[in-house]
């Protein structure tokens, strides 16, 4: 079977503001937490242990993939930042040059010349990683994103979701050896829940 991951940024009304399929699962892992208390009793044995559930449950995942070199944009979905940036901000956005699914300019990272910011093919693992790390990182309370996290059966016919949660990347990293080729390994971790900020 192949699976994919489908990674969504989405505003307050649940536009999806940007899209990127992770084409290359490494792994998935998802797990919830369901806290008890358990109140032993003297003098007796452990199954007459008293077990109380009042706290809430919490879920979570990661996951991993290979972000590599594609000859079509895992982007199906882009917004350029004029368009992402968000309206609680005194700073205005850092340019408004278009994003396409396979061009994307960095909001942060300016060229060498220093005559304007950075463009990066999103057919390229340098190109994917810049995007992701930029585009996926919440910029706080005021900030209106909230994320969606999907798996993916694409070897079924029709494809069907296994996986279909919302919540917030709590955490992401990319690694590279030295001695890799032009790979990056990715992992996201994901809280789940309904997102509170200022703008719900």
């Amino acid at each position: 079977m192949v699976y994919k991951i489908i990674l969504r940024l989405k505003d307050k009304t649940g536009t999806v503001k940007v899209e990127y399929e992770c084409r290359n699962l490494q792994n998935f892992d998802h797990s919830i937490t369901m806290p008890v208390t358990t109140f032993g009793l003297p003098e007796d044995y452990l199954e007459k242990a008293i077990i109380t559930k009042a706290d809430g449950n919490t879920g979570k995942l990661a996951f991993t993939w290979v972000i590599k070199d594609e000859d079509t944009s895992p982007f199906t979905v882009m917004t350029d930042w004029n368009d992402l940036w968000p309206s609680s901000s005194i700073d205005p956005a850092p340019h408004n040059q278009d994003n396409t699914l396979t061009t994307y300019y960095s909001r942060k990272i300016r060229t060498v010349a220093d005559d304007g910011y950075q463009s990066y093919s999103l057919l390229t693992a340098d190109g994917q990683m810049i995007a992701l790390g930029e585009l996926f990182e919440k910029r706080g309370f005021t900030g209106e994103e909230r994320h969606e996290i999907i798996l993916r059966n694409t070897s079924a016919s029709p494809n069907y979701d296994i996986y279909n949660q919302a919540g917030l990347i709590g955490r992401f990293g990319f690694q590279k050896a030295g001695t890799d080729p032009v790979t990056w390994n990715a992992t996201f971790e994901f809280q789940l829940g309904d997102v509170v900020d200022s703008t719900s």
